[in-house]
């Protein structure tokens, strides 16, 4: 989940942009966009309650005069302690930044479900119709992980949501504070592959979706999404409530178009400069925070699972394969306290895999993962009052996580059963896991 820290407001970047019930200089509904992104808040939880999203959002309102074209548009769905409200941030050709109330919906929804996702991108899609779009999914995150409260009944469908993924929402009479709903249970989220489903829905195909949260820049997830998306930005490790600086995001990173494997990029070096070199924001983050971030390309994952499929299971021969922890000393996971190990996929495998046959599946990551950058070290949990950090083999890594059925998730040992939630994952049949000795013990 994305650490909590205490905030403090930049309410003073809302000074600068007006509120507006039209366009400022004509900048109508009807026209054709040249980008708009879409940031989906979803707030009614601990980051909401630390007031995460308040600071992010004038962020946004700061950012709005930073942008470089008055055909983009940011469009901001806020889900907090109020009813939720979708916003639209913009420049208009006089030189002003405006931000419009689009809609201010009248029930308390459930962010955290698909339908909720699906009318959002679908409402900005009929009223700002643009060339490109981008989404941001900003909350709380564990990646593919099992759900720890109680599975929820996904509307419409019938089915149960049964692994938790991003977007706590607790719901009316729910404990913010505690990411708890009013029966007490932990607030629902959003599974990968209904998040998916839920975009295609919409109509609108993000040319990237970005992860302004923890852990969910794993290839778990990223195959899940692999026809939703071109681009998947993210970090694979836990980040900071304080997240992506939107200022400097709505200059220079989500609105670099057209999106290609160049550009792309940007939004990463600029993660990673207001963490690690931005003298405005650097501090405001945890003490060795460091950065973690990387791009996957969504068209190269199927030839990536071939791949590791082609050696899953000769690195599942490895007489440590069984217990990573004894190989993997000195680089632990990207979260060490709390769930499952998920090291760094191309460091584990590194150690697992003959070299020659290392060297030939990294040809295929590094066609998908096409940008990475890390911090020799970065912040991996707190524990009795000591912080944690994990090392990053700046050689071998990529930059994104995976699971490893190792024998501590056998059934007697791992009460939530996670070797057998990795069954019902599509990375697990399509990369190979099926036939290797891990899952035929």
């Amino acid at each position: 989940m994305r650490l909590l820290r205490l905030i403090p407001l930049i309410m003073t970047l809302c000074l600068a942009v007006a509120c507006s019930d039209d366009d400022g200089d004509g900048n109508k509904h009807d026209m054709r966009h040249r980008r708009t992104v879409i940031v989906y808040m979803s707030a009614q939880n601990s980051l909401g309650a630390a007031n995460a999203a308040q600071a992010d959002s004038s962020e946004i309102a700061g950012g709005a005069m930073q942008m470089t074209s008055t055909r983009d548009n940011l469009l901001l769905y806020l889900d907090d302690n109020r009813k939720p409200r979708l916003y639209r941030y913009y420049k208009a050709g006089n030189g002003k930044a405006y931000v419009q109330k689009v809609k201010e919906y009248q029930t308390d929804l459930d962010s955290s479900d698909p339908s909720t996702l699906t009318e959002v991108l679908t409402t900005v899609k009929n009223l700002y119709p643009s060339e490109s779009y981008g989404l941001v999914m900003w909350s709380h995150g564990t990646g593919w992980l099992p759900q720890m409260g109680r599975p929820t009944l996904t509307a419409g469908t019938g089915s149960l949501r049964t692994t938790q993924s991003i977007g706590i929402d607790v719901g009316p009479g729910g404990n913010m504070e505690s990411d708890l709903d009013a029966e007490g249970h932990m607030g629902p989220q959003m599974e990968t592959a209904d998040m998916a489903r839920a975009i295609v829905a919409s109509g609108v195909h993000p040319d990237f979706v970005f992860f302004d949260a923890c852990l969910m820049q794993c290839i778990e997830v990223a195959y899940d999404l692999r026809e939703a998306t071109d681009y998947v930005v993210g970090s694979p490790a836990t980040t900071s409530a304080y997240g992506a600086y939107y200022r400097d995001q709505m200059r220079s990173g989500f609105f670099n178009c057209p999106s290609n494997d160049q550009t792309i990029r940007s939004i990463v070096d600029t993660y990673y400069y207001d963490v690690m070199e931005n003298d405005t924001t650097k501090d405001l983050y945890t003490p060795h925070q460091g950065c973690v971030m990387s791009v996957i390309k969504t068209s190269e994952l199927e030839q990536l699972a071939y791949a590791t499929a082609q050696c899953i299971g000769l690195a599942s021969e490895h007489d440590m394969a069984g217990e990573l922890s004894n190989l993997m000393d000195g680089y632990i996971d990207y979260d060490s306290m709390h769930y499952p190990d998920m090291y760094d996929m191309s460091t584990a495998l590194y150690h697992l895999l003959p070299a020659a046959r290392y060297e030939e599946w990294r040809k295929a990551v590094d066609r998908c993962v096409i940008y990475r950058r890390a911090t020799p070290e970065y912040f991996a949990g707190n524990h009795s009052g000591f912080i944690i950090c994990g090392e990053t083999d700046m050689r071998h890594y990529c930059g994104v996580a995976m699971f490893f059925p190792q024998d501590k998730y056998n059934p007697l040992r791992d009460i939530l059963n996670f070797k057998e939630s990795y069954k019902k994952i599509a990375w697990y049949s399509h990369a190979g896991w099926a036939t290797t000795l891990w899952y035929r013990q």
